[in-house]
C-alpha cells in the first residue's frame, strides 16, 4: 500500500528565492519573501471572509491588497505576464464582467464593480502563484473557525453590538447572519480537513461538530444543506490512502450520493426542504427567495445575451427592485442566487465562460485528487463543491472581495501545478 504524502511538494521559485527580501536596519531584524507572502495571504483571508467587517478594517484591508499586488505585478512585469498568461481561463469571466460596462444600465457601477472583481482574481492569482496550497488550507480554515469562535463570544458577551439579527438569529461578529452561516459551514469543513492533515482526525470531526450549535443559531437553511455535504467527505478523505482504485470507488460513490440523494427525495414525493424550513421557522418562499428569483428569471429574459451590467441591476430603479424593496427586504442588493445574478449581469456571455471555468476547476480538482489522495487536494475540491451548492440561495462565487471566488481561482492554479500544467515561472534576473 503506497502512503501519499499531504504537504505540498517544494516548488522552484527562482535563483533569488532563499534571499531575503525586506531589511529593516543593518544587522537587524529581516523579514523573507515566504513571510511577507503568509502576510499577505493571512490580510486576504481575514478580509475575504468578512471576520474584520465590522471592525472598520475591511475596506483598509482590501486597499493594502491592491496596493500590493499592483507592485508586486509591477516590480517584475516580465514574470507576471507570464502567470497572466497562463491564468487566462480565470481572468476571462473578469473580462467578460468588464466588457459588459460598455451596454450596462449604470456603466460607473459596472466599471466600479467588475474593477474589484479582476483585483479580487488577480489577487488570487498572486497567492496561488507564491504560496503552496496546503498553506492556503490552514490559513483560511482557521480564519474561518476564528470567526465563528468569536462570533459564539459576542453572543455571549456582546462585545460588539448588535450581536443578533433583527429576527433573532445570530449574526456575531459578521454583517449579516447568513455570513455567520456560510463561514461556520467553511470552518467545519476546514478544520475536518486539518484535521485528516495533521493525523488528528477526531480532534478535527470534534472541532466540526461543535460548529453545529453556531449554525443552529445563524437559522440558515442552505447552511444545513451544505453543511451535510461534509457526511460523503469524510469517508472520501478516511479512503484516500487505500489506493488509487479505493479512491475513484469512493469519490464516485460519494459524488453519485450528492447529486441522487435529492433527486431520490423529489421522485419520493418527500418535502424535505418544506419540514426543515418549518423546523426553523421559516415560510415556503424562503424568506422572499422564490419572489426575488422569479423577477431575476424575467431580468435574463429581457436582456439574455449580455444581461444588465455587472452590478448594475440594483443601482438604478426599477418595477422589480421596487417591488422587492417593499414586499421581500428593504435593503435587499443581491438574488441570493450567485447563478441568477451572474446571467442578470452578464447573461449568457458570463455564463459561457464562468461555467466553463467551474466545470474546468471541478475536473482539475477531481484528477487531482486521484492522482495523489492527498488532504490538500479533497479540501479544495469539496471545498468547491460546497460553494456552488451554496451558490444556489446565496452569492457567494462571481462577486468581488469574496474568499470563495478567490479559491475558485486558486484551485484551478493549484490543481494545474499539481497535474503539470501549471509552470511556475522565476523571477526575471
Amino acid at each position: 500500500m503506497t502512503m501519499t504524502a499531504d504537504a505540498d511538494p517544494p516548488r522552484p521559485q527562482g535563483g533569488n528565492a532563499s534571499k531575503t527580501s525586506l531589511r529593516r536596519n543593518r544587522g537587524g531584524f529581516w523579514l523573507t519573501r515566504g513571510q511577507i507572502h503568509m502576510g499577505y495571504l493571512i490580510l486576504a483571508a481575514m478580509s475575504g471572509t468578512g471576520v474584520v467587517y465590522r471592525l472598520g478594517f475591511q475596506s483598509p484591508g482590501w486597499m493594502a491588497l491592491y496596493a500590493l499586488t499592483v507592485l508586486w505585478f509591477l516590480r517584475d512585469w516580465r514574470q507576471s505576464a507570464k502567470i497572466i498568461w497562463q491564468a487566462w481561463p480565470v481572468l476571462l469571466p473578469c473580462l467578460v464582467a468588464m466588457a459588459s460596462t460598455l451596454w450596462s444600465v449604470n456603466p460607473p457601477v459596472t466599471a466600479y464593480r467588475s474593477f474589484q472583481l479582476t483585483m479580487t482574481t488577480l489577487i488570487a492569482i498572486r497567492i496561488a502563484s507564491a504560496i503552496p496550497a496546503h498553506r492556503t488550507m490552514i490559513v483560511v480554515s482557521l480564519t474561518s473557525a476564528i470567526g465563528v469562535v468569536f462570533s459564539y463570544l459576542n453572543s455571549v458577551v456582546t462585545f460588539l453590538a448588535p450581536a443578533y439579527h433583527p429576527n433573532g438569529a445570530l449574526k456575531g461578529i459578521y454583517m449579516h447572519k447568513n455570513s455567520l452561516a456560510k463561514a461556520t459551514v467553511n470552518a467545519a469543513h476546514g478544520l475536518v480537513s486539518l484535521g485528516f492533515y495533521w493525523r488528528m482526525a477526531v480532534v478535527g470531526l470534534v472541532g466540526a461538530a461543535l460548529m453545529i450549535p453556531v449554525l443552529g443559531m445563524a437559522q440558515s437553511a442552505g447552511a444545513y444543506v451544505t453543511f451535510a455535504i461534509l457526511a460523503i467527505y469524510v469517508p472520501v478523505l478516511y479512503i484516500r490512502r487505500w489506493g488509487g482504485t479505493a479512491r475513484r470507488v469512493a469519490l464516485v460513490f460519494s459524488l453519485m450520493v450528492l447529486f441522487l440523494v435529492p433527486l431520490v427525495i423529489v421522485l419520493s414525493g418527500i418535502d424535505a426542504l418544506g419540514l426543515l424550513l418549518e423546523k426553523l421557522g421559516k415560510d415556503s418562499t424562503l424568506t422572499g427567495r422564490t419572489v426575488i428569483w422569479a423577477f431575476g428569471l424575467e431580468e435574463i429574459a429581457e436582456a439574455p445575451l449580455g444581461g444588465v451590467g455587472f452590478g448594475a441591476f440594483w443601482s438604478v430603479p426599477s418595477y422589480a427592485r421596487l417591488y422587492i424593496e417593499a414586499y421581500v427586504d428593504e435593503g435587499l442588493y443581491w438574488f441570493h442566487n450567485s447563478y441568477i445574478e451572474l446571467m442578470v449581469g452578464n447573461g449568457l456571455l458570463g455564463a459561457v465562460t464562468f461555467f466553463g471555468l467551474l466545470i474546468g476547476v471541478v475536473i482539475r480538482c477531481f484528477q487531482w485528487y486521484l492522482q495523489d489522495g492527498s488532504v490538500t487536494a479533497g479540501y479544495f475540491l469539496f471545498y468547491i463543491l460546497i460553494n456552488l451548492v451554496a451558490a444556489l440561495s446565496d452569492n457567494v462565487i462571481y462577486n468581488e472581495h469574496s474568499i470563495r471566488h478567490m479559491l475558485i481561482a486558486m484551485a484551478w492554479i493549484y490543481a494545474g501545478r499539481a497535474l503539470g500544467r501549471w509552470t511556475d515561472v522565476p523571477r526575471s534576473g
